[in-house]
């Protein structure tokens, strides 16, 4: 890889300002906005009672009556200015979508809530809550980055095992972190109701061409719907740990990339940088150092368990609920399938003997 000294040798204050990350909730944006000014206070009415106006079917006329024309060009203008597809995505209702309840006390669960719901009760609340807490566990080590490649190019060692250590730390609280989903989400609710409204409309059986945005373009489109892969977290260790999709696994590889398109366009900017830093992982390999070795394994280590674990949540939450009908993750993709590729390829990048 090249190096690119003016992003990564200076400070993490630095990364954080550049790339719109925060130092305690990472990629998760800092205090989401709860209400906005006229006239589109209208439309947080309408996101707070979601789950009412669907259940007694009064969505349509509330929508028809807060935009007469097509809420598809304002909807559409917005998210090209945000630099989003125009459709939920991760950043939508994971990122953006918290609160303390205390806002002086911890960041736990418990302390936590959702801005706005889908129908689902707690185990909407449960899944974006805990998929928040994965996010913010993992990202407390983009703060070590700076550290990370520093010592790669000082040929430092102690500092770079000192940094994948804090990595892999996080990384296991990040796991932990994960865990709690079987408290709060109940898989039959998941699938039967949330799910629902986080497919989109890319490969979809019931919208076989796409949505048409009327006002806006002339033709449908196909836009995946909110998934974790559009978390710009994992893919950031991928890129620091040289973590690869290569020959074999094309399709998860331009998923993956594809999913980069879902991302704050800061964020997929953050990614890019990162691909332009110094090989930390031809460095260790280089050095031949067993500690060194180690600690980086330990990295890997911790990304396969994650990725391995994420595969018996899938199993948990669609494969037996939906009694093998439809196999499809809210990104459009078979789910099973693609998690198998993506967690067998991190396994490669530890020694055999691991």
């Amino acid at each position: 890889m090249a190096h690119n000294e003016t992003v990564f040798m200076g400070s993490s204050q630095e990364i954080f300002e550049k790339y719109h990350i925060d130092e305690e909730v990472g990629f998760a944006l800092p205090k989401p906005l709860e209400e906005l000014p006229p006239p589109y206070d209208e439309w947080i009415s309408i996101a707070k009672n979601l789950p009412e106006l669907i259940e007694k079917n009064e969505l349509r006329e509330r929508v028809d009556q807060v935009l007469t024309k097509n809420i598809a060009v304002p909807y559409c203008e917005l998210s090209e200015k945000l630099g989003l597809p125009p459709i939920l995505v991760y950043a939508d209702c994971v990122l953006a979508n918290w609160k303390k309840k205390d806002p002086n006390g911890p960041m736990t669960y418990e302390n936590m809530d959702v801005l706005f719901w889908f129908p689902g009760g707690d185990c909407c609340k449960g899944f974006f809550l805990v998929s928040l807490l994965v996010e913010i566990a993992a990202a407390s080590a983009i703060k070590v980055i700076p550290d990370l490649f520093k010592a790669v190019k000082n040929e430092d060692q102690s500092a770079l095992q000192k940094a994948l250590r804090y990595i892999a730390s996080s990384l296991q609280q990040a796991y932990k972190e994960f865990e709690k989903i079987h408290e709060h989400v109940d898989p039959n609710t998941f699938y039967n109701v949330l799910r629902i409204y986080l497919s989109g409309w890319k490969n979809s059986s019931k919208l076989p061409k796409g949505l048409k945005y009327e006002g806006f373009w002339d033709t449908p489109r196909k836009y995946a719907g909110g998934s974790a892969a559009q978390s710009s977290i994992f893919q950031c260790f991928d890129v620091l740990l040289g973590i690869q999709q290569q020959s074999g696994e094309e399709s998860a590889a331009r998923f993956l990339q594809e999913m980069r398109k879902y991302m704050p366009p800061a964020h997929r900017k953050f990614l890019l940088s990162l691909e332009s830093g110094p090989s930390v992982r031809e460095f260790v390999l280089s050095k031949g150092d067993t500690e060194l070795q180690a600690d980086y394994n330990e990295c890997v280590k911790a990304m396969v368990s994650l990725r391995n674990y994420h595969l018996q949540i899938v199993t948990k939450y669609i494969v037996i609920p939906s009694c093998q009908q439809e196999n499809k993750g809210t990104g459009g993709t078979d789910v099973m399938t693609f998690l198998k590729s993506v967690r067998d390829t991190t396994k490669k990048f530890l020694p055999r003997d691991n």
